[in-house]
């Protein structure tokens, strides 16, 4: 979990390389702040505070080697995406893995040897969890649907997107539901800050920005997939997709 963007403490602009320091650069005073569970597993205080970085080499291993189980038993498709988008697959997995670590943030306080205080829960924190779950048993047919049950592995960023895509859109819907009473409650606050909410202005500015970026992003694969000849060009590029793409037309500008 990140530190806030200013020391809650003398209120100095914390630079990002310092936001995953504990304590604030200019006072010293701690500016990250966790649930205050002195009595927890081995299991639940190892899981608890998972980091983006933990979960993106987890999903790596993890694909890299259910890419060569797959080829193996005569399914290439994930491993040869690997081979020839090997970006676009780096890209991807980070993205899930950002919500990997907020999910860990989510579920694993409260479910092993979480203090008393939140297994008390509000409501606000029971429709976190609740919304979360439903996000993804709706995200895994919407992908298939969208993408194809033959192409789920060669359109691995799509699957994954879709995927997760209702689940952003919940988290936006929950955050733009929370009052100011929500914020002022003990077990609410210290459960929104254990998933890197600051504060309420800038939680909904968050939701606002995914509520407006998705219709955006679906724009944009549309306008895609409407032009033959661009969606060509990124479909045989070998190395990088959208990066390839780009470095050969300015080659091509510039007459090389």
């Amino acid at each position: 979990m990140l530190s806030p963007a200013r020391c809650p403490h003398c209120l100095r602009k914390i630079p990002l390389r310092k936001r995953f320091k504990t304590r604030c650069p200019h006072c010293f005073k701690i500016t990250r702040r966790r649930s205050g569970i002195q009595d927890r597993s081995l299991i639940g205080s190892w899981l608890e505070d998972r980091t983006t970085t933990f979960w993106f080499f987890l999903l790596m291993v993890a694909l890299v080697i259910l890419g060569v189980a797959m080829q193996v038993f005569g399914q290439p498709d994930l491993i040869r995406f690997i081979d020839q988008r090997t970006f676009w697959f780096v890209v991807t997995v980070f993205y899930a893995a950002m919500f990997a670590a907020t999910m860990g943030r989510l579920y694993f306080p409260l479910l092993l040897g979480a203090p008393k205080i939140l297994r008390r829960e509000r409501e606000v924190i029971r429709h976190y969890r609740n919304l979360t779950t439903w996000g993804l048993i709706l995200g895994v047919p919407l992908a298939i649907l969208c993408v194809g049950f033959n192409e789920v592995w060669t359109r691995f960023p799509a699957t994954v997107y879709l995927l997760l895509m209702p689940v952003a859109i919940f988290w936006a819907y929950q955050a733009l539901t929370l009052t100011e009473t929500d914020y002022e409650d003990e077990r609410v606050w210290s459960y929104l800050q254990e998933l890197g909410a600051q504060d309420r202005l800038e939680h909904r500015h968050q939701a606002y920005f995914v509520l407006i970026g998705l219709p955006l992003s679906a724009l944009v694969f549309y306008y895609f997939t409407a032009h033959p000849v661009l969606a060509h060009m990124i479909q045989e590029s070998s190395e990088s997709g959208l990066l390839a793409m780009i470095a050969d037309a300015y080659h091509r500008a510039r007459g090389r």
